[in-house]
């Protein structure tokens, strides 16, 4: 029923043109016989036991060859299952639901039904959740996210909506007077409580106050028709609000419509939303299901949480009184949604995911196991993750990838990868005798200036990967400072005898490397693997501006800092370098955190202290988001080395503030000699910088041709690795 069946038909209807595709459908009805008017190949199997029917499905795959079996609901994926057994071929499931909640209704149905299909999903291939939640939902339970995609339902946009009755006549109709001055909002829905149309009456009634031509439209039917429309009584809202009934032609109630609306407590990614899109309308949408992903919120339309209803009122009103921003809007998320969810991406995606499981390959020791600082909610260790394993996948589309991490669940569902705790030994040992390969880094590893406790645990994991049997390779990392003795010989010991192949990241970290001795393992200057990363796409950005209560038309000049040893004293000289910059140059502070629970307290203290009316990024970004809100900014003063790999990236004129020797590595790489060590820092000095390289005519163009010789630089990396990803070729097998 609803969107599951409208996505099962449109896919096999347009997959049809692609494969040869028979659908069984277990229950004879409206299903299979809308499935028989759109020319779909549908067979009914209902013997009314079970015995039967699987006989009669197998009889079918038997005779047709089919090559995969795709699941959709509880009985197919039971007798999915078997016919996977049967006859081993792949079995994949689309998940439409919290299969767990799928019989809530009854306690007999859940114990027979539910667990029956609980049991059954574990028995099968591959699953696809129709939302990111919903593959989410499956990581959480402990499926493995190499199993576990995504496919967003999909529409045909090529096909243009054909109302049949104009808009001012429909209108009339309804009993809206005049209808070509109004702005007219709207939704159709069943009258469910999960669909929360009450927040909806009671949010346009704030807002009419102010938007007095503003109309509502609510189609639907159901058993809250009674209580949504005694509300609008109660509210004097009679000649404001409109009830049509159960809307047959949508294509005339969505063309009659300047905003659609959403406040669904809990949703997946309705097709009415995506219908909505196609004709035109702007969206303001509760943020449940996938309408986050749709949705750049304040770019091309409006998210707010379940029941906020002066939220809903709020964006109402915008809408309202910002018509073209209005039809902007519209008109940009009608472009994303063309691009990201037609029905032609939608299919393509699915035979992605076909092929991918069709052609997937048993590997002895054919995982890639990641170690580094990963899970701390590190805006650069993310990015180095995030381009790790992109490195990884663009070079092996067959490697499975485990990261040690603190926060394993986290850097599942982030990055769709394996992961262990860091510190769990005897997990981390397990991952690594899966593994052939063994990647130490990217970031700053081996060194002591954190501990000499850290620096002896990262040497151990090198050293038991070698054991287990894996080859290590020290993967686009920074060295040192390794101070102690000690230390220092362990660490050129270890290196020397357990380190398959190196490549680095600044030419500090190969003279640091050298001097300890650590000269036996084949070495090479790369870059750090976040260069190659790209910004978000613009609408992102302009959504992460909104959310911030940012204005692209200002000029912004981001400061990224840290605490260390007496920043106290530090702080106060950062607020006036930043004060001096917004007094002379116009450029508004903005704070960013990049380890938001560390930073956030620093970013505060040095914003206290200002005269000027600083920002402060409080939002949570990926990497590429975060890249693209640092590619806005006029200057970058930092301490965090990721907040200055991003912007030079971005041809971003940057100040560096050297609290360790990798800022100052990075720095003298590309060549720029704004940088001053942490416990040399005055106000007289960072001034200058400043002065120096705000506005600097001559940065935009030196670096860009700098930053592309350091992004050839970076393929280093992954060019070195290549070599140990074709031994592993060698040892593949189906």
């Amino acid at each position: 029923m609803g969107g599951a069946k409208t996505h099962v038909l449109s896919l096999i209807k347009k997959l049809s043109e692609h494969a040869e595709v028979r659908l069984i459908s277990f229950r004879a009805g409206e299903f299979a016989e809308d499935a028989l008017k759109l020319g779909i190949d549908v067979r009914v199997i209902h013997n009314k036991n079970p015995i039967k029917d699987i006989k009669e499905l197998c009889a079918i795959i038997r005779e047709g060859g089919y090559e995969i079996i795709h699941c959709h609901g509880a009985k197919a994926n039971v007798m999915g299952a078997i016919a996977r057994r049967i006859f081993k071929i792949p079995a994949v499931t689309t998940v439409h639901s919290d299969y767990r909640l799928d019989y809530m209704g009854s306690i007999l149905k859940q114990c027979t039904n539910g667990a029956l299909n609980a049991v059954a999903l574990r028995f099968l291939d591959s699953y696809i959740g129709v939302t990111d939640s919903f593959a989410d939902m499956l990581i959480k339970r402990g499926f493995d996210p190499y199993h576990v995609y995504s496919l967003y339902n999909g529409i045909d946009f090529d096909i243009k909506p054909s109302p049949k009755t104009r808009r001012d006549e429909y209108l009339n109709s309804l009993g809206v007077d005049d209808p070509a001055s109004k702005t007219v909002c709207g939704i159709a829905a069943r009258f469910h409580p999960v669909k929360d149309i009450a927040t909806i009456i009671k949010a346009f009634a704030i807002a009419v106050r102010t938007c007095p031509d503003l109309r509502l439209i609510i189609g639907g039917d159901g058993e809250q028709a009674a209580y949504l429309k005694g509300l609008a009584a109660e509210l004097k809202l009679e000649d404001k609000v409109f009830f049509p009934g159960w809307v047959t032609d949508m294509d005339t109630f969505l063309n009659a419509l300047d905003i659609n609306l959403l406040s669904s407590l809990s949703e997946s990614f309705p097709y009415s939303v995506l219908e909505a899109v196609k004709s035109g309308c702007a969206m303001i949408c509760t943020a449940v299901g996938g309408m986050p992903v749709l949705i750049d919120h304040g770019a091309n339309g409006f998210l707010f949480a379940p029941q906020d209803i002066d939220a809903l009122s709020s964006h109402l009103e915008y809408m309202y009184l910002n018509p073209e921003k209005r039809r902007d809007m519209a008109r940009l998320l009608y472009e994303k949604a063309s691009r990201q969810y037609s029905l032609d991406s939608m299919v393509a995606r699915q035979l992605e995911i076909y092929s991918c499981v069709k052609t997937a390959v048993k590997v002895k020791r054919g995982q890639v196991t990641i170690c580094g600082s990963y899970g701390r909610g590190n805006a650069g260790d993310d990015a180095i993750l995030k381009a790790l394993i992109g490195e990884i996948n663009e070079t092996d589309k067959h490697a499975e990838i485990c990261v040690m991490s603190r926060n394993p669940l986290q850097t599942k569902l982030k990055y769709r990868v394996r992961s262990v705790y860091t510190f769990n030994v005897f997990k981390m040992i397990a991952a690594m005798l899966k593994s052939h390969l063994y990647l130490n880094g990217g970031g700053s590893l081996i060194q002591d200036s954190t501990s000499s406790r850290s620096l002896y645990f990262y040497l151990f994991t090198i050293v038991a990967a070698r054991l287990s049997g894996c080859r290590v390779m020290m993967y686009g990392c920074g060295i040192g400072p390794v101070r102690r003795k000690l230390n220092r010989r362990a660490s050129a010991w270890v290196i020397n005898r357990f380190v398959d192949r190196i490549t680095l990241r600044d030419p500090g970290s190969v003279r640091e490397l050298a001097q300890m001795g650590a000269t036996r393992t084949k070495t090479t200057l790369a870059a750090d693997p976040t260069l190659n990363l790209a910004p978000a796409d613009e609408s992102v950005i302009q959504s992460a501006f909104f959310n911030e209560g940012l204005d692209t038309g200002e000029s912004y000049m981001a400061v990224a800092m840290r605490n260390w040893k007496d920043f106290d004293k530090k702080a106060g000289i950062i607020a006036a370098a930043a004060d001096f910059a917004h007094e002379k140059y116009g450029l508004i502070p903005l704070l960013v955190p990049m380890e938001r629970k560390k930073d956030m307290p620093v970013a505060e203290h040095i914003a206290g202290m200002m005269k000027s009316k600083p920002k402060i990024l409080r939002g949570e970004y990926d990497v590429h988001a975060m890249i693209g809100i640092l590619s806005k900014t006029k200057l970058i003063v930092a301490m965090r080395l990721h907040a200055l790999i991003f912007g030079a990236g971005q041809c971003v004129p940057v100040i560096g503030i050297s609290y360790d020797d990798k800022v100052r590595g990075f720095m003298d790489y590309i060549g720029y000699d704004l940088c001053v060590p942490y416990e040399d820092l005055n106000f007289d000095i960072l001034k200058g910088f400043i002065d120096a390289a705000y506005g600097d005519a001559e940065f935009t163009d030196k670096f860009k041709s700098v930053m592309l010789r350091i992004r050839e630089n970076e393929k280093e990396n992954i060019n070195a690795a290549k070599e140990f990803f074709n031994l592993k070729t060698e040892n593949r097998h189906s």
